[in-house]
Protein backbone atom coordinates (compact mmCIF):
# COMPACT_ATOMS: atom_id res chain seq x y z
CA UNK A 1 0.00 0.00 0.00
CA UNK A 2 0.95 3.66 -0.65
CA UNK A 3 0.76 4.39 2.64
CA UNK A 4 3.27 1.70 4.43
CA UNK A 5 5.63 2.99 1.78
CA UNK A 6 5.26 6.76 3.05
CA UNK A 7 5.75 6.09 7.07
CA UNK A 8 8.45 3.54 5.72
CA UNK A 9 10.33 6.79 4.01
CA UNK A 10 9.42 9.08 6.71
CA UNK A 11 11.49 6.98 8.75
CA UNK A 12 14.26 7.02 6.53
CA UNK A 13 14.15 10.79 6.50
CA UNK A 14 14.36 10.57 10.77
CA UNK A 15 17.61 11.03 12.75
CA UNK A 16 18.19 10.75 16.58
CA UNK A 17 19.95 14.36 17.62
CA UNK A 18 22.29 13.96 20.53
CA UNK A 19 23.96 16.67 22.62
CA UNK A 20 25.04 16.98 26.36
CA UNK A 21 22.08 16.96 27.78
CA UNK A 22 19.57 14.85 26.15
CA UNK A 23 18.29 13.51 22.70
CA UNK A 24 15.94 14.26 20.37
CA UNK A 25 14.53 13.77 17.18
CA UNK A 26 15.13 15.56 13.58
CA UNK A 27 14.34 14.91 9.92
CA UNK A 28 16.06 16.09 6.68
CA UNK A 29 14.13 18.80 4.97
CA UNK A 30 16.60 19.97 2.50
CA UNK A 31 19.56 18.08 0.98
CA UNK A 32 22.16 18.19 3.79
CA UNK A 33 19.86 19.64 6.36
CA UNK A 34 18.16 18.59 9.20
CA UNK A 35 15.28 20.37 10.96
CA UNK A 36 14.78 19.91 14.58
CA UNK A 37 13.50 22.06 17.63
CA UNK A 38 15.48 24.64 19.34
CA UNK A 39 15.17 22.99 22.57
CA UNK A 40 16.51 19.76 21.50
CA UNK A 41 19.92 21.58 20.65
CA UNK A 42 19.63 24.35 23.08
CA UNK A 43 22.69 23.09 25.38
CA UNK A 44 24.72 22.90 22.06
CA UNK A 45 23.58 25.84 21.02
CA UNK A 46 24.97 27.95 24.51
CA UNK A 47 27.89 26.10 25.19
CA UNK A 48 29.05 25.76 21.78
CA UNK A 49 29.65 22.16 22.02
CA UNK A 50 29.05 19.64 19.35
CA UNK A 51 25.84 18.20 17.68
CA UNK A 52 26.07 14.60 17.12
CA UNK A 53 23.05 12.84 14.07
CA UNK A 54 23.23 9.14 14.26
CA UNK A 55 21.60 7.74 11.20
CA UNK A 56 21.41 4.73 9.03
CA UNK A 57 23.96 3.44 11.55
CA UNK A 58 26.03 6.20 11.23
CA UNK A 59 27.19 8.93 13.74
CA UNK A 60 27.48 12.30 11.52
CA UNK A 61 28.51 15.66 12.88
CA UNK A 62 25.74 18.49 13.09
CA UNK A 63 26.18 22.00 12.70
CA UNK A 64 23.81 24.26 13.78
CA UNK A 65 22.85 26.85 11.11
CA UNK A 66 19.67 28.38 11.64
CA UNK A 67 17.81 28.43 15.19
CA UNK A 68 14.24 30.26 16.26
CA UNK A 69 14.11 29.92 20.17
CA UNK A 70 12.00 28.25 22.47
CA UNK A 71 8.84 28.77 23.31
CA UNK A 72 7.79 30.20 19.36
CA UNK A 73 8.37 28.55 17.03
CA UNK A 74 11.16 26.65 18.51
CA UNK A 75 13.17 25.37 14.99
CA UNK A 76 16.51 24.82 14.64
CA UNK A 77 17.85 23.79 11.37
CA UNK A 78 21.44 21.82 11.45
CA UNK A 79 23.99 21.28 8.56
CA UNK A 80 25.34 17.73 7.83
CA UNK A 81 27.89 16.95 5.11
CA UNK A 82 25.82 14.44 3.52
CA UNK A 83 23.62 15.09 0.57
CA UNK A 84 22.49 11.28 -0.74
CA UNK A 85 19.74 10.84 1.34
CA UNK A 86 15.65 11.29 0.85
CA UNK A 87 13.82 14.41 2.35
CA UNK A 88 10.03 14.65 3.94
CA UNK A 89 7.79 16.59 1.87
CA UNK A 90 6.59 19.17 3.80
CA UNK A 91 2.67 20.45 3.33
CA UNK A 92 0.68 22.98 5.07
CA UNK A 93 -2.65 21.62 4.68
CA UNK A 94 -4.22 19.61 7.69
CA UNK A 95 -8.46 19.34 8.61
CA UNK A 96 -9.77 18.30 12.04
CA UNK A 97 -9.73 14.55 13.17
CA UNK A 98 -7.15 13.72 9.94
CA UNK A 99 -4.97 10.50 11.13
CA UNK A 100 -1.15 11.51 12.10
CA UNK A 101 1.85 9.44 12.63
CA UNK A 102 5.45 10.52 13.92
CA UNK A 103 8.66 8.40 14.65
CA UNK A 104 11.06 9.66 16.54
CA UNK A 105 13.69 7.84 19.42
CA UNK A 106 11.91 8.43 22.61
CA UNK A 107 13.12 8.08 26.51
CA UNK A 108 11.93 4.77 26.64
CA UNK A 109 12.94 3.53 22.87
CA UNK A 110 15.86 5.59 21.78
CA UNK A 111 16.33 2.83 19.62
CA UNK A 112 13.34 4.40 17.17
CA UNK A 113 9.36 4.46 18.61
CA UNK A 114 5.81 4.89 16.16
CA UNK A 115 3.26 7.07 17.41
CA UNK A 116 -0.19 7.82 15.92
CA UNK A 117 -2.31 10.90 16.92
CA UNK A 118 -5.28 13.07 15.81
CA UNK A 119 -5.33 16.38 14.62
CA UNK A 120 -7.91 18.35 17.14
CA UNK A 121 -7.12 21.66 15.86
CA UNK A 122 -5.38 25.23 16.42
CA UNK A 123 -4.45 26.32 19.80
CA UNK A 124 -5.66 29.93 19.30
CA UNK A 125 -2.83 31.60 21.39
CA UNK A 126 -0.12 33.47 19.99
CA UNK A 127 1.93 30.58 19.19
CA UNK A 128 -0.52 28.75 17.27
CA UNK A 129 0.27 25.03 17.66
CA UNK A 130 -1.35 21.95 16.95
CA UNK A 131 -3.05 20.60 19.34
CA UNK A 132 -2.91 16.90 18.74
CA UNK A 133 -5.19 13.92 21.07
CA UNK A 134 -5.04 10.21 21.06
CA UNK A 135 -1.11 9.16 21.41
CA UNK A 136 1.29 8.95 24.20
CA UNK A 137 3.97 11.62 23.08
CA UNK A 138 7.31 10.74 24.92
CA UNK A 139 10.26 12.51 25.77
CA UNK A 140 12.74 12.51 22.59
CA UNK A 141 10.14 12.63 20.23
CA UNK A 142 10.20 17.23 19.80
CA UNK A 143 11.77 17.57 16.57
CA UNK A 144 9.82 14.56 15.07
CA UNK A 145 7.90 14.66 11.36
CA UNK A 146 4.69 14.64 12.15
CA UNK A 147 2.57 12.96 8.37
CA UNK A 148 -0.58 13.86 7.68
CA UNK A 149 -1.76 10.77 6.73
CA UNK A 150 -4.99 11.88 4.40
CA UNK A 151 -2.53 14.08 2.81
CA UNK A 152 0.39 11.86 2.44
CA UNK A 153 2.54 14.69 3.61
CA UNK A 154 4.49 16.53 6.41
CA UNK A 155 2.14 19.00 8.56
CA UNK A 156 3.89 19.69 11.63
CA UNK A 157 6.74 19.14 13.75
CA UNK A 158 6.48 17.58 17.12
CA UNK A 159 7.24 19.95 19.97
CA UNK A 160 5.82 18.83 23.31
CA UNK A 161 3.73 16.57 25.00
CA UNK A 162 0.60 17.60 26.96
CA UNK A 163 1.09 14.39 29.27
CA UNK A 164 4.15 12.10 28.68
CA UNK A 165 2.56 9.33 30.80
CA UNK A 166 -0.67 8.85 28.92
CA UNK A 167 -2.31 9.21 25.74
CA UNK A 168 -3.95 12.42 25.89
CA UNK A 169 -1.81 14.08 23.42
CA UNK A 170 0.62 17.11 22.06
CA UNK A 171 1.40 19.78 20.58
CA UNK A 172 3.30 20.39 17.10
CA UNK A 173 4.48 23.70 14.96
CA UNK A 174 2.52 24.52 11.85
CA UNK A 175 4.17 23.94 8.44
CA UNK A 176 3.12 27.63 8.10
CA UNK A 177 5.40 28.12 11.08
CA UNK A 178 8.52 26.36 9.53
CA UNK A 179 8.30 28.15 5.93
CA UNK A 180 7.68 31.36 7.62
CA UNK A 181 10.46 31.47 10.02
CA UNK A 182 13.02 29.73 7.84
CA UNK A 183 13.34 31.65 4.57
CA UNK A 184 14.03 29.96 1.27
CA UNK A 185 13.40 26.11 2.67
CA UNK A 186 10.02 26.19 0.82
CA UNK A 187 11.74 26.72 -2.53
CA UNK A 188 14.22 24.63 -1.90
CA UNK A 189 11.44 22.10 -1.12
CA UNK A 190 9.89 22.51 -4.46
CA UNK A 191 13.38 22.10 -5.95
CA UNK A 192 14.38 19.32 -4.50
CA UNK A 193 11.12 17.31 -5.07
CA UNK A 194 10.66 18.66 -8.42
CA UNK A 195 14.13 16.28 -9.03
CA UNK A 196 13.65 13.65 -6.71
CA UNK A 197 10.28 12.01 -7.16
CA UNK A 198 10.72 9.22 -4.54
CA UNK A 199 8.29 10.94 -1.88
CA UNK A 200 6.41 11.75 -5.14
CA UNK A 201 5.59 8.55 -6.14
CA UNK A 202 4.82 6.63 -2.87
CA UNK A 203 1.63 8.77 -2.49
CA UNK A 204 -1.57 7.28 -3.29
CA UNK A 205 -2.92 8.29 -7.13
CA UNK A 206 -5.61 10.97 -4.95
CA UNK A 207 -2.47 12.28 -2.94
CA UNK A 208 -0.69 12.52 -5.91
CA UNK A 209 -3.30 14.45 -7.70
CA UNK A 210 -3.27 17.15 -5.45
CA UNK A 211 0.81 17.85 -5.60
CA UNK A 212 1.59 16.80 -9.44
CA UNK A 213 2.15 20.05 -11.54
CA UNK A 214 0.14 18.23 -13.53
CA UNK A 215 -3.01 17.95 -11.56
CA UNK A 216 -4.73 20.92 -11.28
CA UNK A 217 -2.00 22.72 -9.11
CA UNK A 218 -3.41 26.05 -7.04
CA UNK A 219 -2.69 29.22 -8.32
CA UNK A 220 0.45 30.47 -6.74
CA UNK A 221 -0.73 33.64 -6.36
CA UNK A 222 -4.01 32.89 -4.15
CA UNK A 223 -4.28 33.10 -0.69
CA UNK A 224 -2.59 36.48 1.58
CA UNK A 225 1.23 37.35 1.40
CA UNK A 226 3.54 35.36 3.86
CA UNK A 227 6.62 36.35 2.28
CA UNK A 228 8.17 39.69 4.31
CA UNK A 229 9.61 40.94 1.03
CA UNK A 230 10.57 44.57 0.76
CA UNK A 231 10.00 45.09 4.44
CA UNK A 232 13.29 45.61 5.95
CA UNK A 233 13.70 49.03 6.54
CA UNK A 234 10.11 48.69 8.80
CA UNK A 235 11.07 46.10 10.59
CA UNK A 236 14.79 47.88 11.19
CA UNK A 237 12.48 51.22 12.59
CA UNK A 238 10.32 49.25 14.81
CA UNK A 239 13.08 47.01 16.41
CA UNK A 240 14.65 50.95 16.59
CA UNK A 241 12.01 52.64 18.72
CA UNK A 242 11.43 49.50 20.69
CA UNK A 243 14.94 49.22 21.42
CA UNK A 244 15.10 53.03 22.55
CA UNK A 245 12.20 52.28 24.73
CA UNK A 246 9.49 54.06 22.63
CA UNK A 247 5.34 53.18 22.06
CA UNK A 248 5.38 52.27 18.27
CA UNK A 249 2.47 51.87 15.62
CA UNK A 250 2.89 50.09 12.48
CA UNK A 251 0.36 51.32 9.94
CA UNK A 252 -0.84 49.54 6.53
CA UNK A 253 -3.72 49.28 4.20
CA UNK A 254 -5.24 45.75 4.73
CA UNK A 255 -3.30 44.06 2.58
CA UNK A 256 0.20 45.80 2.97
CA UNK A 257 1.84 43.07 4.76
CA UNK A 258 1.34 43.16 8.75
CA UNK A 259 0.49 40.04 9.37
CA UNK A 260 3.84 38.63 7.60
CA UNK A 261 6.06 41.87 9.16
CA UNK A 262 4.34 40.83 12.36
CA UNK A 263 5.08 37.20 12.42
CA UNK A 264 8.82 38.56 11.59
CA UNK A 265 8.53 40.32 14.32
CA UNK A 266 7.40 37.63 16.90
CA UNK A 267 10.23 35.06 15.87
CA UNK A 268 12.77 37.52 16.04
CA UNK A 269 11.85 39.97 19.29
CA UNK A 270 14.14 38.11 21.47
CA UNK A 271 17.46 37.90 19.45
CA UNK A 272 16.84 41.62 18.45
CA UNK A 273 15.96 43.03 21.63
CA UNK A 274 16.97 40.30 24.41
CA UNK A 275 13.76 40.29 25.96
CA UNK A 276 12.19 37.10 27.70
CA UNK A 277 9.09 35.84 25.58
CA UNK A 278 7.08 35.74 28.74
CA UNK A 279 7.61 39.27 28.94
CA UNK A 280 5.78 40.36 25.61
CA UNK A 281 1.78 39.77 25.35
CA UNK A 282 0.08 39.35 22.12
CA UNK A 283 -3.31 40.76 21.79
CA UNK A 284 -5.83 40.60 18.90
CA UNK A 285 -8.76 43.11 18.74
CA UNK A 286 -11.00 40.86 16.26
CA UNK A 287 -12.02 39.14 19.80
CA UNK A 288 -11.80 41.81 22.61
CA UNK A 289 -14.79 43.27 23.14
CA UNK A 290 -14.24 44.91 26.94
CA UNK A 291 -12.05 45.77 29.16
CA UNK A 292 -12.61 42.33 31.51
CA UNK A 293 -12.08 40.77 28.06
CA UNK A 294 -8.67 42.91 27.59
CA UNK A 295 -7.71 42.25 30.95
CA UNK A 296 -8.40 38.87 30.92
CA UNK A 297 -6.36 37.95 27.46
CA UNK A 298 -2.94 39.53 29.27
CA UNK A 299 -3.69 38.01 32.20
CA UNK A 300 -4.00 34.10 30.73
CA UNK A 301 -0.70 34.98 28.66
CA UNK A 302 0.93 36.26 32.09
CA UNK A 303 -0.07 33.00 33.92
CA UNK A 304 -2.87 34.36 35.74
CA UNK A 305 -6.72 33.22 36.13
CA UNK A 306 -8.73 36.01 36.54
CA UNK A 307 -8.76 39.82 35.33
CA UNK A 308 -8.68 41.08 38.66
CA UNK A 309 -4.76 39.98 38.95
CA UNK A 310 -3.14 41.75 36.22
CA UNK A 311 -1.90 44.71 38.74
CA UNK A 312 -0.38 41.73 41.07
CA UNK A 313 1.09 40.13 37.92
CA UNK A 314 2.80 42.63 36.41
CA UNK A 315 4.22 43.77 39.71
CA UNK A 316 5.51 40.09 39.90
CA UNK A 317 6.51 39.79 36.01
CA UNK A 318 7.50 42.55 34.47
CA UNK A 319 5.89 42.94 31.27
CA UNK A 320 8.19 45.15 28.52
CA UNK A 321 5.63 45.10 25.42
CA UNK A 322 2.08 44.79 24.70
CA UNK A 323 1.46 43.86 21.40
CA UNK A 324 -2.04 45.14 20.06
CA UNK A 325 -3.55 43.54 16.51
CA UNK A 326 -6.08 44.57 14.73
CA UNK A 327 -6.45 47.79 16.63
CA UNK A 328 -8.95 48.81 14.73
CA UNK A 329 -11.29 46.36 16.02
CA UNK A 330 -11.37 48.26 19.09
CA UNK A 331 -14.57 49.93 19.85
CA UNK A 332 -13.86 53.54 18.89
CA UNK A 333 -16.64 55.12 21.36
CA UNK A 334 -17.07 55.45 25.20
CA UNK A 335 -16.50 51.33 25.96
CA UNK A 336 -13.30 51.24 23.99
CA UNK A 337 -12.10 54.48 25.18
CA UNK A 338 -12.00 52.90 28.98
CA UNK A 339 -9.66 50.45 26.91
CA UNK A 340 -7.14 52.93 25.50
CA UNK A 341 -6.80 55.00 29.18
CA UNK A 342 -6.11 51.33 30.59
CA UNK A 343 -3.61 50.73 28.10
CA UNK A 344 -1.65 54.03 28.67
CA UNK A 345 -1.98 53.52 32.24
CA UNK A 346 0.33 50.30 31.62
CA UNK A 347 3.52 52.99 30.79
CA UNK A 348 2.81 55.18 33.89
CA UNK A 349 2.81 52.36 35.94
CA UNK A 350 4.68 49.40 34.83
CA UNK A 351 6.79 50.79 31.67
CA UNK A 352 5.09 48.40 29.06
CA UNK A 353 5.66 50.13 25.56
CA UNK A 354 2.94 49.30 22.97
CA UNK A 355 3.45 48.14 19.53
CA UNK A 356 0.27 49.15 18.53
CA UNK A 357 -1.00 47.14 15.06
CA UNK A 358 -3.75 48.94 12.57
CA UNK A 359 -4.80 50.32 9.00
CA UNK A 360 -5.34 53.71 10.00
CA UNK A 361 -3.03 56.05 12.23
CA UNK A 362 -4.24 56.16 15.99
CA UNK A 363 -5.09 59.85 15.73
CA UNK A 364 -7.76 59.21 12.76
CA UNK A 365 -8.81 55.80 14.37
CA UNK A 366 -9.84 57.28 17.40
CA UNK A 367 -10.90 61.01 16.74
CA UNK A 368 -14.23 59.87 18.09
CA UNK A 369 -12.31 59.87 21.45
CA UNK A 370 -13.42 62.88 24.01
CA UNK A 371 -13.30 66.40 21.33
CA UNK A 372 -11.23 68.59 24.21
CA UNK A 373 -8.48 66.16 24.49
CA UNK A 374 -5.90 63.98 22.38
CA UNK A 375 -7.05 60.31 22.48
CA UNK A 376 -5.19 58.64 25.26
CA UNK A 377 -3.52 56.60 21.94
CA UNK A 378 -3.13 59.37 19.90
CA UNK A 379 0.63 60.84 20.77
CA UNK A 380 1.99 57.35 21.45
CA UNK A 381 4.04 57.22 18.25
CA UNK A 382 4.09 60.55 15.92
CA UNK A 383 5.87 59.28 13.74
CA UNK A 384 3.90 55.84 12.88
CA UNK A 385 5.81 52.78 10.40
CA UNK A 386 3.88 52.79 7.76
CA UNK A 387 3.77 50.04 5.21
CA UNK A 388 3.73 52.13 1.70
CA UNK A 389 3.48 49.98 -1.51
CA UNK A 390 6.28 47.58 -2.68
CA UNK A 391 8.93 49.02 -5.20
CA UNK A 392 8.84 47.72 -8.80
CA UNK A 393 11.69 45.87 -7.84
CA UNK A 394 10.43 43.92 -5.01
CA UNK A 395 7.22 43.20 -6.79
CA UNK A 396 8.77 41.35 -8.96
CA UNK A 397 10.70 39.24 -6.13
CA UNK A 398 7.27 38.60 -4.68
CA UNK A 399 6.38 37.13 -8.20
CA UNK A 400 9.34 35.07 -8.61
CA UNK A 401 8.92 34.31 -4.81
CA UNK A 402 5.38 32.29 -5.35
CA UNK A 403 6.50 30.90 -9.35
CA UNK A 404 9.45 29.01 -7.70
CA UNK A 405 9.07 25.31 -8.65
CA UNK A 406 6.16 25.73 -10.81
CA UNK A 407 8.41 25.82 -13.78
CA UNK A 408 6.61 29.14 -14.89
CA UNK A 409 8.73 32.38 -16.02
CA UNK A 410 8.32 35.40 -13.23
CA UNK A 411 8.59 37.55 -16.89
CA UNK A 412 4.70 36.74 -17.48
CA UNK A 413 3.72 38.98 -14.84
CA UNK A 414 6.61 41.60 -15.26
CA UNK A 415 4.21 44.35 -16.67
CA UNK A 416 2.34 43.63 -13.53
CA UNK A 417 5.41 45.07 -11.73
CA UNK A 418 6.03 48.02 -13.69
CA UNK A 419 4.45 49.86 -10.73
CA UNK A 420 4.90 50.06 -7.20
CA UNK A 421 1.54 48.38 -5.15
CA UNK A 422 0.57 46.76 -2.31
CA UNK A 423 1.73 43.02 -2.01
CA UNK A 424 -2.22 41.85 -2.47
CA UNK A 425 -3.16 44.03 -5.14
CA UNK A 426 0.05 42.41 -6.80
CA UNK A 427 -1.10 38.64 -6.42
CA UNK A 428 -5.18 39.32 -7.14
CA UNK A 429 -3.92 40.49 -10.43
CA UNK A 430 -0.77 38.00 -10.82
CA UNK A 431 -3.65 35.22 -10.05
CA UNK A 432 -5.62 36.84 -12.99
CA UNK A 433 -2.73 36.63 -15.02
CA UNK A 434 -2.18 33.29 -14.23
CA UNK A 435 -5.40 31.69 -15.05
CA UNK A 436 -5.09 33.27 -18.17
CA UNK A 437 -2.03 31.98 -19.27
CA UNK A 438 -3.60 28.60 -17.92
CA UNK A 439 -6.45 29.30 -20.02
CA UNK A 440 -4.51 29.87 -23.47
CA UNK A 441 -1.54 27.91 -23.01
CA UNK A 442 -2.59 23.77 -23.70
CA UNK A 443 0.32 22.41 -21.64
CA UNK A 444 -0.24 24.59 -18.46
CA UNK A 445 -2.59 22.47 -16.26
CA UNK A 446 -6.37 23.52 -15.86
CA UNK A 447 -7.85 24.80 -12.51
CA UNK A 448 -10.37 22.87 -10.44
CA UNK A 449 -12.06 25.91 -10.06
CA UNK A 450 -15.84 26.01 -11.86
Amino acid sequence: MPMAKIDELLRSCTLRVVTSAGAGTGAFVAPGLVLTCDHVVQAAREGGKEVTLHWSGREIPGTIVECHPNPFPDLALLEVALTDHPCMLLDREVELGDPLYAFGFTDQEPGGDSVTLDYEGPSLRPDELHKLKTGQVRPGLSGAALLNRRTGCVCGVLKATRDRGSDLGGRAIPVDAVFAAIRGLEERQQRFHASHRTWLDCLAPDQRQRREPGSSPANPFLGDSRELIGRDVELRRIFEKLRTGNHCSLVGMPGSGKSALLQAIRWSISAELGWPEQSVVWINFRTIQTLTELQEAAVAQLGGQRATEWRSLLHAKPLRLLVLDDLGGMDPRARGLGMRRWLRGLDDGFRTKLLAVCNERLDVLFRKDDPTRDSPLAGIDPVAVELAPLTAADCMRLVAHRLAGTGLDPDDCADLCREPQQPKALLDRCAVRFEELRGSDPHLPHSDRQ
